[in-house]
């Protein structure tokens, strides 16, 4: 049995794809979404094995002249012969072989079983365990006198022997193993183990896969994480056009960030961000501060908690000083701070969930970050909360991807967090407001190396709200082709559909290019009519653009979009092309 054991866990090895994505970008925060310390590329995933069918040979030699019942039984069970059992199909003590799945065995009665039609019988077993969460199953047929026509097929199912890391460098074995939420001499779920991967590969500066072993005693299982890391720290710099025309489209950034702070997995990084005369200057405009029309911090803390569920800590300071005639003197500051709790639920075979709790504290006195042009005399406070549920899943070429959340403010926390306040930011607003949002993406494979990448977001409230909080189109990540925030809104929705060409290497420089196509479209709308605002209704793009990566350190990002709809009243639907660059260690 141990040969049989040793050929079947060989090929078992479940790749960190199935613990996809659970590090959406913070909802109802874009300015944080815009300014946020660039993450670290992960580490390139590793394919999983290629699941290969049991080479039992399908024989047609006879096994039992006429069959006269199946027990199904533990492995550990006696195996002394018994009587015939009061129905002709059963399973002792396996409650995942249930009545249903018995049935389909109800044809083979009073026939001749063949060594083939056995081989079949096991197969179905095995993946029966499999569909229900217990990939790690040994499924045989034991000496036995057959004489009787009642054949008995044993159930081995594998329990933890202990879980060791290998290959691990720059982070503790202890850290590894502890984050592997399994217990010795216990079933090995594969919930637990894509929730186990879910966290360890939630850091971007290692990759880790699953491997089963042999354990040391009969019917156990060794989890081996197989680790591939490097020292978790990252120093970046970068470019891109993607700032509002007031406050300039070229915008630098630099940052840097580490991933295991004191030993204990936490993730650190800081980034700041200017529009291009932090390096070139400003004209002398009378009255007006000498300094770049743009510059951000932006810090972010992330740190997971021993029974799984993790933390973070997000803000955001940002100062804008437009060029523009009547803002002497006026300075545009905005301000955040967000917290946030990870709950993570049990996992669904391959498919992870959590809720994630949340609280964004904002202060800002412009509207100049959202498109605007506006500095007020006075400050506005957010106090909101958040609750979200988000699940995921590996696909055929990469992950689906769904969240829904509800953020909700009760206002009067503060002296600035009143009706009269919001009024003078937008006409309408109240600081007592709701509203819901649904995010969905999936990755599909054509064939042919070529895959269909598509998102979209909806959004919808009863209330006129913030900049902060409203739907904007425009902008990488939206509607690509017109300008970021071109169009704000309170309810809307946005589709991004791009097909991509095989990627292609270059050399053997690990290189990847990947060229792409898109179509992407979206619209807003406002909850009273706001004269002052640009509405232009549905607004589409078509484009083509390329991708490429060199290891983790250059990510290169070229965009050329084609307004379909002028985003203004006789407005111009010229090309718009997007840069973005960043280099790393």
């Amino acid at each position: 049995m141990k040969a049989r054991y040793a050929n079947r866990i060989s090929r078992l090895t479940i790749a960190s794809c199935i613990a996809a994505v659970m590090q959406s970008p913070p909802v109802a925060a874009q300015a944080w979404r815009d300014l946020a310390p660039q993450p670290a590329p992960q580490a390139p995933r590793s394919a999983s094995s290629p699941s290969t069918s049991e080479t039992e040979a399908t024989s047609a030699r006879i096994a039992v002249e006429r069959l006269a019942g199946l027990v199904f039984a533990p492995a550990h069970a006696s195996t002394a012969a018994s009587p015939m059992p009061r129905a002709r199909i059963v399973a002792e003590g396996l409650p995942v072989l249930d009545a249903d799945f018995l049935q389909r065995f109800n044809a083979d009665l009073d026939k001749p079983l063949t060594f083939g039609r056995l081989a079949e019988i096991r197969r179905a077993v095995v993946e029966r365990y499999r569909a229900a969460g217990k990939p790690l199953v040994d499924v045989y047929v034991p000496e036995q006198d057959v004489s009787s026509g009642i054949v008995r097929i044993d159930v081995a199912e594998f329990r933890l022997g202990r879980v060791h890391a290998s290959g691990n460098t720059h982070f503790s074995s202890r850290l590894l193993e502890r984050e592997m939420p399994l217990e010795p001499g216990a079933p090995i779920p594969q919930a637990a183990v894509t929730s186990g991967l879910a966290v360890l590969n939630a850091n971007p500066y290692r990759h880790v896969d699953v491997v089963f072993a042999p354990g040391e005693t009969a019917n156990t299982t060794d989890v081996v994480l197989q680790t591939e890391d490097r020292l978790p720290l990252r120093v970046s710099a970068g470019y891109d056009n993607e700032g509002v025309p007031d406050l300039g489209r070229d915008r630098f950034f630099a940052g840097i960030g580490y991933g295991n702070l004191f030993g204990l997995d936490q993730q650190i990084a800081y980034q700041f961000t200017a529009s291009n005369d932090f390096f070139s200057g400003n004209p002398d405009i009378e009255g007006r501060p000498n300094r770049a029309r743009f510059t951000a911090h932006a810090l972010s803390y992330t740190a997971p908690l021993p029974w799984l569920d993790s933390i973070e800590l997000f803000g955001v300071y940002a100062q804008s000083t437009p060029r523009l005639p009547d803002t002497y003197g006026q300075t545009g500051i905005s301000e955040q701070l967000s917290f946030r709790y990870d709950l993570r639920l049990p996992s669904i075979r391959d498919t992870t969930q959590l809720i994630q709790i949340g609280y964004d504290f904002k202060r800002s006195n412009n509207d100049l970050e959202f498109g605007g042009s506006q500095v007020f005399s006075s400050n506005t406070h957010v106090h909101q909360f958040l609750l979200l549920y988000d699940i995921s899943k590996p696909t055929d070429a990469g992950t689906a991807h769904a969240a829904a959340s509800f953020v909700a403010s009760p206002g009067g926390l503060d002296g600035n967090n009143n009706d009269a306040a919001f009024e003078a930011a937008r006409q309408g607003a109240t600081a007592r407001y709701i509203y819901m949002q649904l995010t969905a993406s999936r990755a599909t494979a054509l064939g042919a190396g070529f895959a269909l990448m598509t998102s979209g977001t909806f959004q919808w409230t009863p209330n006129t709200l913030l900049p902060s909080e409203e739907m904007g189109l425009g902008g990488e990540t939206s509607v690509r082709g017109y300008v970021p925030y071109v169009a704000l809104g309170d309810r809307g929705w946005n589709i991004q559909t791009e097909l991509r060409t095989p990627a292609v290497s270059l050399g053997a420089s690990n290189a990847v290019v990947q060229p792409f196509v898109f179509f992407d479209a979206g619209r807003v709308w406002t909850t009273i009519d706001q004269p002052a605002e640009n509405n232009p209704g549905l607004l589409a793009s078509v484009g083509a653009g390329v991708r490429v990566q060199w290891s983790r350190f250059l990510d290169l990002r070229c965009t050329y979009g084609v307004p379909l709809r002028a985003p203004t009243p006789n407005g111009s639907k010229a090309p718009m092309v997007l840069l973005y660059v960043s280099i790393g260690t």
